[in-house]
């Protein structure tokens, strides 16, 4: 029942979204992180089982404890679109768990030069130095889009 609840509510609210200026689906999640996919990219979703998948990534109904459509909720001027395991924000850095090779690029394919450090636990972008626009960081299989405002 919950399952068939939340399916209407996510709908509902998607739909209600095309009416309003929202700006982001955010899934809050078990651990009080935040997940955003802009809705600019129309994000495509699929309900398969216990499961939701937006685009790639794939969520299990037990570790959504909510969700809204917001046209406000920016609070660091980047929109982040990975799962919470994966890369956190903290002010002007990306943190990254891991050592990792990590490359930026902009919306037209340019390597962008930013500062990398690196320790034995994670690994740290610094995006302060990139003008406003979107951009994609690489590392390894995995990529990550995001905007700078």
């Amino acid at each position: 029942m919950k399952r068939i609840t939340t399916i209407l509510m996510l709908a509902f609210a998607i739909c209600h979204a095309t009416s309003v200026e929202a700006k982001s689906l955010v899934l809050v999640m078990s651990d009080s992180t935040r997940v955003y996919f802009l809705l600019d990219d129309t994000p495509v979703m699929k309900f398969n089982g216990g499961n939701i998948t937006v685009d790639t990534k794939t969520y299990a109904f037990t570790d959504i404890v909510r969700f809204y459509i917001s046209a406000t909720d920016d609070p660091s001027g980047i929109e982040q679109l990975m799962a919470k395991e994966e890369v956190k924000w903290e002010g002007g850095t990306l943190l990254l768990q891991g050592k990792k090779d990590v490359e930026v690029y902009d919306i037209n394919g340019r390597k962008q030069e930013v500062k990398v450090t690196t320790t034995a636990d994670n690994t740290f972008v610094d995006t302060n130095s990139l003008p406003k626009g979107t951009y994609v960081m690489k590392s390894g299989k995995t990529s990550l889009k995001f905007m700078k405002k």
